[in-house]
């Protein structure tokens, strides 16, 4: 039973250990910010949220090549597609959810951390 029972911590420490990589953050800022664009009823403004898009994905693209991974544009795209696929299926009012507003702030802080001009004024 005790072996058991250290097998289990140690097989699954590793996992419960590690933090997200920063490359799957920005990408998946993107996807939200991809999801969010159709969504506007400026178009002037959704070009601009489309632009921070495809700004987050060109960050999360050099962040993971800088982490090492082998195809940084599929893993991005994986992490992308995924929050894309996420936020779409929320619809237009999940614009007025609390996990949108976290979101965005987060991002916007993210990008902020990172010295990066996402959404310019």
């Amino acid at each position: 039973m005790r072996r058991s029972i250290l097998a289990v911590v140690l097989v699954t420490l590793p996992f419960t250990a590690q933090a997200q990589l920063l490359s799957q953050s920005m990408a998946q800022c993107s996807g939200f910010f991809h999801a969010m664009s159709p969504f506007m009823s400026d178009p002037a403004r959704a070009e601009k949220v489309d632009k921070a898009a495809i700004a987050w994905r060109a960050a999360a693209v050099s962040q993971a090549q800088g982490e090492g991974h082998i195809d940084p544009a599929g893993y991005v795209a994986r992490y992308q597609r995924e929050s894309y696929e996420d936020w779409r299926g929320r619809g237009k009012l999940s614009a007025f959810s609390e996990d949108f507003r976290d979101w965005a702030k987060y991002c916007n802080s993210l990008a902020k951390s990172k010295g990066l001009t996402i959404m310019p004024d």
